[in-house]
């Protein structure tokens, strides 16, 4: 019984811990997408293994202006973003 009560405090805390970093991922993918031109997709409606594959294609700074290194980096992210079947809409 102890054991019950002890796991329920645990996960009744911790919740709100990962939803606050799911926020702030959210929030960090969504401004890397506005800055590599997809502002039109939503950070909020991608699921987790989109939101953390983004974010690992998207940091550093792989946005430089022109070159092959930004043409690459939209593509995979047109890749990423097509995984689970979001529609990109131009």
């Amino acid at each position: 019984m102890i054991r019950a009560l002890i796991l329920g405090a645990m996960v009744a805390t911790a919740t709100p811990a990962l939803a606050d970093q799911r926020d702030q991922l959210e929030a960090t993918v969504q401004r890397r997408l506005d800055i590599a031109g997809f502002s039109h997709v939503d950070a909020a409606s991608l699921t987790n293994r989109q939101l953390s594959a983004l974010f690992f294609r998207l940091r550093g700074n792989p946005l430089q202006i022109g070159g092959l290194r930004s043409m690459n980096t939209r593509t995979r992210v047109e890749l990423i973003l097509d995984l689970d079947g979001y529609a990109l809409r131009d």
